[in-house]
């Protein structure tokens, strides 16, 4: 099998997952990019290499950037297993406030970035909180301890089982620690 041949098979199957990931039949698909059933069809089958301008058709329709399309094959990605109490060490570092934490998981690629720590952070090494803002979403569970979260202009007492997801386009960060510490779980993700 030639490299190109190959190439055309993962497009194809990326499409076809993609497309029905989305709940799109072949007839809407065809209907929102502006290209043929039958060509739509003999891409999933590996059977074109379809253009630039195709491809690009095809991932507006499906709401995905081109590069979604030109993904690694469905049988390579990346797996992470952390073991309870693992995780990689990592340092926070910011104006007056630096905390210690365990990355539990970190991926990327053309769908965007998505990553997942364990914080501890002691309320009297605390210093100033930062504060955050960037593209994307964030999830918090907290498992230990008390606090105060800022998304935007809300505040939100935050005590143990509890959770918040959020749009990272807020401003937001911890405002204050109200009990000795607080330990929680974050995951958030990044688009392209």
């Amino acid at each position: 099998m030639t490299q190109r041949s190959k190439i055309d098979l993962a497009v194809g199957r990326a499409v076809n997952r993609l497309r029905n990931d989305r709940g799109k039949t072949v007839t809407s698909l065809s209907a929102e990019a502006g290209i043929s059933q039958a060509m739509i069809s003999r891409i999933e089958k590996g059977q074109v290499s379809p253009s630039l301008a195709t491809l690009v058709a095809l991932a507006g329709a499906l709401e995905v950037p081109v590069m979604a399309l030109l993904a690694q094959p469905d049988d390579t990605g990346d797996v992470h297993h952390v073991q309870a109490g693992q995780g990689l060490p990592s340092r926070r570092v910011a104006q007056d406030h630096v905390h210690e934490y365990l990355l539990l998981g970190k991926h990327g690629g053309p769908g965007g970035a998505f990553q997942s720590a364990r914080i501890r952070i002691e309320a009297e090494q605390a210093g100033t909180l930062p504060s955050y803002q960037h593209e994307g979403h964030a999830f918090i569970y907290l498992i230990s301890g008390a606090a105060t979260y800022r998304c935007g202009s809300e505040l939100f007492e935050l005590a143990p089982g509890d959770t918040l997801s959020f749009d990272t386009k807020l401003a937001h960060g911890f405002t204050e620690i109200t009990g000795s510490h607080v330990e929680f779980i974050t995951v958030s993700a990044r688009p392209d």
